[in-house]
């Protein structure tokens, strides 16, 4: 297994940890690759009743790691700050449906699934708590859509879901906006299930855990197959279709001279430093 993902067990319960700390466990591609596995050899091991996913360090999940998403997209300059040849519409569906698969795999997971959230949660993170089947969060968490301001606007994995956990309307706003929220927000708004003290949340979710665990395996598992047909009578499954095609669209859009250009600006001045005037403009702290 990835030293990025490590899988620890107790009893019934397994954790899937992401591990990289000193990242505030952005996720390369290939990490969620090792998480999806460690989810399905979870879900293959009769031993395990419930599954708990959470991070190591000072947050829960900062993103993906837009670096190693660059790469993979072929969109790294080069070492003279060339600009590359722009990636082949195929090649990008092929990496898109992959990803999207990834996330679906946490929806559609036979055991029920809780994210225990803490620090910053944001883009992939976001997507993950608001696919799982529970969520229980600190208090000072920071949650956001921030990853929408990369010239996404709304166009997102998994909009059916989030219109049901949000509303239409709010939906919007989190997505136009990426504004952050904290964990009682985070409760309020439907996101999360409970929202602790971040000294409680260790104690919390592994009671919940334990709790889920009294019931058989064969009603957890189907219980969860009748919640998975119903979300896809909801448009759960056919979401995903539509996502990965979506951001394939969305990540390859032709900017005008007047707009924030993400990939040209971090060539020049870093990534830390790009999102910081990004985030600069959207929360109008910033002269134009």
């Amino acid at each position: 297994m990835n030293d990025a993902v490590i899988v620890e067990r107790e009893g019934p319960v397994a954790r899937l940890v992401l591990n990289r700390p000193e990242k505030h466990n952005a996720l390369r591609f290939d990490d969620l690759d090792r998480l999806v596995e460690a989810l399905r050899d979870a879900e293959d091991d009769d031993d395990v009743k419930v599954i708990v996913l959470k991070g190591n360090g000072p947050s829960f999940c900062a993103g993906h790691d837009y670096n190693d998403a660059l790469k993979s997209y072929g969109l790294e300059p080069g070492a003279d700050g060339s600009k590359p040849r722009r990636p082949s519409q195929r090649s990008r569906l092929l990496r898109d449906r992959k990803l999207g698969m990834n996330y679906m795999a946490f929806q559609n997971s036979l055991k029920p699934v809780i994210a225990q959230v803490h620090g910053h949660c944001t883009g992939v993170g976001m997507y993950l708590v608001e696919l799982v089947d529970l969520a229980i969060a600190a208090h000072d968490s920071h949650f956001s859509h921030a990853e929408q301001r990369l010239g996404l606007a709304g166009n997102t994995w998994h909009m059916n879901s989030q219109i049901l956990m949000y509303g239409a309307k709010k939906s919007r706003e989190l997505m136009l906006l990426g504004n952050s929220f904290d964990g009682p927000t985070a409760e309020r708004l439907g996101l999360v299930n409970l929202s602790v003290a971040k000294e409680d949340l260790d104690a919390t979710v592994a009671d919940w855990a334990r709790r889920i665990s009294m019931h058989p395996r064969d009603a957890l598992v189907t219980g969860k197959a009748m919640h998975q047909m119903a979300m896809e009578n909801l448009g759960a499954a056919e979401q995903f279709a539509r996502g990965y095609v979506g951001h394939t669209l969305g990540t390859n859009l032709r900017l005008e001279p007047d707009e924030f250009n993400v990939v040209r600006e971090r060539a020049k001045d870093g990534t830390t430093s790009t999102f910081k005037q990004r985030d600069a403009r959207f929360d109008g702290s910033k002269e134009e």
